[in-house]
């Protein structure tokens, strides 16, 4: 169960090294920057409650989530891999927000589809807020990429 957690937590971080350097990547926009710059203190937030999770005292101690840790270990890798090709070359503003609107949406997905499988009210209210986190991160950003590049589409 350990590994789950870490891995769910090291998702979480580096979606937070990947906001920062999308910010960076982003600086003649002080708006969208501000946004990456948002995101970024939520998923290092969101790590430190996945690591907090892993000391909860868990009434069921036969815990499996429903989401495989090779897919979990294929997001983290994924992840990771965004966050390297960030580095080599920084994207578009345009394709920044597509990017953290895509990487939001595949891990909001590992939220829901865990939380419903813990019988521990405390574990599972907290992968529910994650999220629900995630949910307004996708919002947030969309409604952003609508306002900026389909308001004169």
């Amino acid at each position: 169960m350990d590994e789950f957690f870490d891995t769910c937590a090291e998702i979480e971080s580096t979606m937070c090294m990947i906001y920062r350097r999308l910010a960076d990547a982003v600086r003649g926009n002080e708006r969208l920057r501000e946004l990456m710059l948002q995101m970024a203190k939520d998923e290092a937030d969101h790590a430190n409650q996945v690591r907090f999770a892993r000391v909860i005292p868990l009434a069921d101690n036969n815990f499996k989530p429903k989401i495989s840790s090779v897919k979990l270990d294929l997001l983290l890798l994924k992840a990771q891999s965004l966050l390297r090709a960030i580095e080599d070359e920084p994207p578009s503003e345009k394709e920044v927000l597509a990017q953290a609107i895509g990487l939001e949406e595949e891990f909001m997905g590992v939220h829901i589809s865990t939380a419903f499988e813990f019988k521990d009210e405390k574990l599972m209210e907290r992968f529910k807020q994650l999220a629900r986190e995630d949910e307004k991160h996708v919002a947030t950003l969309r409604e952003y990429y609508r306002e900026i590049y389909q308001r004169s589409a």
